[in-house]
This record gives structure tokens, sequence and C-alpha cells, in this order.
């Protein structure tokens, strides 16, 4: 209640009045949002930022983008999004997300973008169980010495590919050089397809593949081999024997499909060159994919097997549904910083709409146009572009709505992109799935992070 007195004794002393709302106390600014429903424009949020010249807080509509470039253009340096260590020290009693937008009450500067200013009321987090409501003269009242801007983009102009309708004809006319010349403003090779991944793609179609054809590539590869053995080896696949060669960790523990799929991937995106930090780093793509892919395969065996897709291509699906950050940040280095420090930024809003904002193409886009012509199958090729689209369906859709339900699933428990953690009805339908049984698939992953997260760390290594 500290921090409410204090915020009473501003509004006082500049004769602002306001009302209070009570709220329930233990709500993430994303849950009070989803909560107020359409009044949620009109709700404020504080960014905390570092500058050289000490802490900066940038107000802004909860629903809005703030737009990295042009804050930094308005306060005329550049900052850093504030550590959870810093934010704590500096907003003290604050829950994360909840920062103030009082200047008087903590030892900051405060910078309001001018929209808020247009909002028939505005809703200001109390630090405490309150909203406060205040209509726009007081609003004036509250802000009238504070330093003013624009620098954020309101949610109408933001992407929203989620609800755009899709066909999976699209994809021979999305992905061109000229569309993408025109969405991201410059041309660019593609990297080439790794040699070993090219050779497991001809094995796939090679009728007398086995596991000895399969060994002898992977072995070309001394980190890849060892990662191969080290998986079959570990307690996640229970095997009471001794993995001594990639060949055994294939035919004994693993099967043919699998380390096929999991080569395959590793080897493509072991290929490109990306930061290891940000949320879009090497480290959180390795991470979100491990899981994707493992909690994909335990869906795909809850089907019922009529329904069930190739198991291998499953686990792919899930393991490079996110290549897109990669290639992102393997080719546009500047850029792909850019959407970094606008994600943590914008922490509530969705990945495809900031990378759209700011690079006029979203990772699903990228990542499927590569794929397509690096002639990955068509089932990998349709998770990569449709794993955020709810209800998609075509011939292969089975794949991205899997994943689609893995991600939205893993983002309950912290990891990955995914912006919601309900689970569509209708997709679970249309996979013969019902939500007490994926629930359960969470649940056994939850039990095995431990061995996941050491995968995703040789990953990154």
């Amino acid at each position: 209640m500290a921090i409410l007195e204090s915020i009473s004794k501003v509004l006082e002393s500049k004769e602002v009045s306001y009302t209070e709302q009570a709220i329930e106390s233990n709500l993430t600014i994303v849950e009070l949002a989803r909560q107020l429903g359409a009044e949620s424009s009109r709700l404020l949020r504080a960014v905390p930022m570092k500058t050289g010249e000490g802490p900066v807080v940038a107000v802004l509509p909860f629903d809005s983008l703030l737009d990295v470039t042009e804050f930094e253009k308005l306060i005329q340096q550049q900052f850093e999004n504030m550590s959870e260590a810093d934010r704590d020290k500096l907003f003290k009693g604050c829950k994360a997300g909840y920062e103030p937008t009082f200047p008087e009450v903590y030892d900051c500067r405060l910078i309001v973008d001018k929209s808020i200013f247009e909002l028939p009321h505005a809703l200001i987090h109390s630090g405490a169980e309150a909203l406060l409501h205040l209509d726009p003269e007081n609003l004036l009242k509250l802000f009238a010495e504070i330093d003013r801007g624009e620098f954020s983009v309101p949610s109408e102009r933001l992407y929203s590919g989620r609800n755009v309708e899709c066909k999976e004809k699209d994809l021979d006319t999305s992905f061109t050089p000229i569309r993408l010349k025109q969405r991201v403003d410059e041309t660019f090779d593609l990297p080439a397809m790794p040699e070993i991944a090219q050779d497991i793609m001809k094995l796939r179609v090679d009728p007398s593949a086995d596991a000895h054809k399969l060994a002898e590539i992977v072995c070309r590869d001394p980190s890849l081999a060892a990662q191969v053995i080290s998986w079959a080896s570990s307690p996640y696949y229970g095997y009471q024997g001794k993995v001594d060669s990639v060949e055994t960790a294939i035919a004994r523990v693993l099967g043919f499909e699998l380390v096929m799929n999991l080569a395959l991937g590793i080897s493509i995106g072991k290929s490109l060159k990306v930061p290891a930090e940000g949320p879009l780093g090497i480290r959180q793509f390795w991470k979100q994919a491990i899981y994707s892919a493992n909690l994909s395969e335990k869906l795909c065996r809850a089907m019922p097997i009529k329904q069930r897709p190739e198991r291998g291509l499953i686990y792919l699906s899930g393991l490079l549904h996110n290549f897109g950050h990669l290639l992102l940040g393997h080719i546009f280095r500047p850029q792909f910083e850019i959407v970094n420090r606008t994600i943590e930024a914008n922490p509530h809003l969705s990945i495809e709409d900031i990378e759209f904002y700011t690079l006029g193409v979203t990772h699903e886009e990228i990542g499927a146009w590569l794929m397509h012509n690096w002639h990955m199958p068509d089932e990998l090729i349709v998770a990569v572009r449709r794993h955020h689209q709810e209800e998609f369906w075509s011939k292969h859709a089975v794949y991205s709505n899997i994943v689609l339900v893995a991600n939205r699933l893993l983002k309950r428990i912290g990891i990955g992109d995914a912006v919601e953690t309900v689970v569509p009805q209708s997709t679970l339908d249309l996979l013969s799935l019902d939500l007490e049984t994926v629930e359960q698939n969470l649940g056994e992953i939850e039990a095995e992070s431990d061995t996941l997260n050491s995968m995703a760390k040789q990953l990154v290594a």
C-alpha cells in the first residue's frame, strides 16, 4: 500500500481527480488486459530502460508497439532494455509489468507518447489492488510537465497475420524474389543447403536406405555423431544397453526415421550463424525446438493410429518450425537485432506483428520460402508457414496444427513465442485429441525438462 499512498500524494499535489477500480492483485499485466477486454486499449503501460544518463520510462497505450528506433531518435541516444535485477532495484515493491507512470514516485525520467492524450479516459495501475481512471483533462494535469513524443504504433497498424485467411496454394505465389525484395527492401543470396543435409535428403528417397548408410552420413560430422550417441544414451529413451556407435543408436534406440530427421534438422540449424542471446537467439531457438519437437511427437502418438502423420516428419516440424528466425539472424543481422530489442520492449505482442512491422516479412514466410527453395518435404513447409494459424486445414495441415498445439501448451510453462495459451477446441477436434490428453503430454514434458534442457545446451555449444 506504500506505493498507492505515494501515488495518492502526487495526484493530490497536482489536483488530479480520479476514480478507483478494484482488481485482483495476482494478475499479470497481460491477464489484466485480457480481463479488461476492449477497455485494455485505454490501459497505460510503462517500459523501463537504461541509458547513459540514467533510467528512462516510456509510457504508451498497452496494445501499442513501442518503436525502439523512433524512441532512440527522440531521446537522441541508445538505450538498453532494463534487466529484471535492475528493474527490481529501481522499482522496489512493484510487480514486473506494473512499473510506475508517475515520475515523482521513483527517481527516473518519464516520456509519454502523445497518443495517450487522445484516449477518452486512461487506466493507470496503482501498484496495489486498484486501477485509477483518469479523464483527458486530469490526464493532462498529471503529465503537464512531462516530456512527450511520438514513438508508438497503434494495434490497428500491426500485421495481425494470425487472422488472415490463407490457403496452401499461397506457397506457390507468396515466396518470390520480387515480393521479398519489396518486403525487405533488399535482395540477398540464400545460403546453400549443407552437404550432409543434401545427402540425407537423397537417402530419404533411396529404397535401399538402412541404418548403416545413415550412420555413414552422420559420422562425417563428429559433433553430430556425438549428439546422436549422447541422446540415445540418455535416460529419456530408456535403453539399458551400451550405445557404442551411431549405427547402434539408430538400429536399437532411436530408429531410422527419427535419426534421419534429427540429423537433418541439426545439420540445417547449425549451418547458420546467429547470436546466442536474445528472444530470437540461438539459445532460445534450440530450447523451443527441442521441447516442441518432443511434445509434437507425443501428441502425434496420442492421435488415433489411422490419423497419425509420419513420426519423423512431425519431430522435424517441431524442430524447424521457427527456422525463419535463424535465417533472419544469419542474413539481416542489424534488423535482427532491432527485432530482438523490440520484442524485449513489447513482450505481450506477437512476434509476427513485430517482425512484419520492422521487416515487412515474418519468420513463417521467410522460413517456408527457404524450405521451399531447398525442396524440403511439403509437410515441413506447411508446418513452418502455418504453425501460428488456427483452424488451418489442407492436405498436410496436421503438421502445422500439431505444432500449434505444442507451442501453445509450451507457452504455459514459459517456453516459446506463442502469444496464446488456449488450445482451440476446433484444432483438437481436427486432430482427434482432447484437452485432458494434451495437458497430460505437457506434464510428461515438464517431468523430462532436465534431459530436454541438456539436449538443447548441446546444440548451442
